[in-house]
């Protein structure tokens, strides 16, 4: 593996939408790109290899012995498995980081299969788009492999973080980071659904103007622990009204009994 210091060998397993962003962002850069994918034949898959200058290689072998640094961006219900495949071809000297969203736990099972090898693992969580920023996407890391990793792939222009030493600490900011994201999301769904069956879908919306200021997420959740605890029993006993107004729009009100099994759960704990 003796290398010049300032070319980094990066491989890539899967060559999915994520990992071409990437492979074009470091075209021309101090890289060599290689990558594995069991779809590889398919032309969408040639197509990214071309515009990343990317080399596809036939098997996981040739890709860890091509690189330094490989990274698993194909899906959390295959990482383990992958690492497995990959496990047979690493050395020591191997930087193996997962990228998947997946839960710390499938995070410390990926590197206790790839530890044994001598590999150094890094778990990634990428915390943004990777088509709308590329290589620069941010990307946070835990792990034994987390500072090798940020120090090889220095002169890349890539937007790495080591947040911890522990594999599953950068999956547990994603994930706990999503479910307020997407728990979000799923609110203002069954809100507004709801709210279309009663005609008040403009003024729920616009009661919710500058509610609550997100600006400091750390003040907000003291702010809202507060709440909860001095609050929270009647607060749950609201939110079974309001999953009685969700169920008589017609629709099921998961998330309305689920926030009132929360609230009443931390209201009785606090």
């Amino acid at each position: 593996m003796e290398l010049a210091r300032d070319i980094v060998r990066l491989g890539f397993v899967g060559l999915g939408e994520a990992a071409g962003a990437i492979a074009a962002g470091l075209s021309g850069s101090a890289a060599r790109l290689y990558a594995f994918d069991a779809r590889a034949g398919d032309a969408t898959v040639r197509e990214r290899a071309a515009a990343g200058g990317v080399t596809l290689v036939a098997d996981p072998a040739e890709l860890a012995a091509r690189s330094d640094v490989v990274i698993g961006l194909t899906s959390g219900s295959s990482a383990v498995a992958v690492a497995e495949v990959l496990a047979g071809a690493l050395r020591p000297g191997h930087v193996y980081a997962d990228w998947n969203s997946a839960s710390p736990d499938t995070k410390r099972r990926v590197a206790a299969a790839v530890e044994p090898s001598g590999a150094r693992f890094a778990d990634g969580a990428v915390m943004a788009a990777v088509p709308a920023h590329g290589h620069r996407v941010p990307v946070l890391l835990s792990g034994a492999g987390a500072e090798e990793l940020r120090r090889r792939c220095a002169g890349l222009g890539m937007n790495l973080r080591v947040i911890g030493a522990e594999p599953g600490q950068a999956a547990a900011v994603k994930m706990l980071r999503s479910l307020i994201v997407k728990g979000l999301e799923s609110l203002v769904v069954e809100c507004t659904v709801a709210a279309g069956h009663y005609g008040v879908v403009d003024e729920v919306l616009r009661s919710l103007d500058g509610t609550p200021d997100t600006s400091d997420w750390r003040a907000l959740s003291a702010y809202l622990h507060s709440r909860v605890r001095e609050h929270g029993a009647r607060r749950a006993s609201e939110l079974d009204e309001v999953a009685r107004t969700v169920s008589a729009a017609g629709l099921e009100p998961w998330l309305a009994e689920a926030a009132a099994r929360r609230m009443r759960w931390a209201a009785e704990t606090s």
